[in-house]
């Protein structure tokens, strides 16, 4: 298990695509820098294994890695075979998907 030091030295940004820490899908571009998985929206604050079941605050809210683990792993069991937004389908990404198609149809071409 790492520090979120020794992550950001072993996953340095360019270097991905580097699994999401919640996920574990091949989302991130570098590991610690605030990215947020596309698939499942964690946001990569440094938090792993080693520190999972704390709640840090900031960026995900009052939920800890395992929480958020185990949330996706409900939606992967119960909906994610049949989601097309899922990165696992073809898609954009079930957390990103939905946001992206809105900024679409309100004119934003990103």
């Amino acid at each position: 298990m790492m520090t979120p030091r020794e992550l950001l030295e072993a996953c340095p940004p360019g270097g991905g695509p580097y699994a999401c820490p919640c996920c574990r899908l091949l989302t991130l571009e570098a590991r610690c820098q605030w990215e947020i998985c596309t698939e499942c929206g964690w946001e990569d604050d440094g938090q792993d294994d080693l520190n999972a079941d704390e709640v840090w605050g900031g960026p995900n809210g009052s939920q800890s890695l395992t929480d958020a683990r185990t949330n996706y792993a409900q939606y992967a069991a119960a909906v994610r075979s049949a989601d097309q937004d899922s990165l696992v389908n073809g898609g954009e990404g079930a957390w990103w998907a939905p946001g992206s198609r809105r900024m679409r149809e309100m004119g934003d071409s990103t």
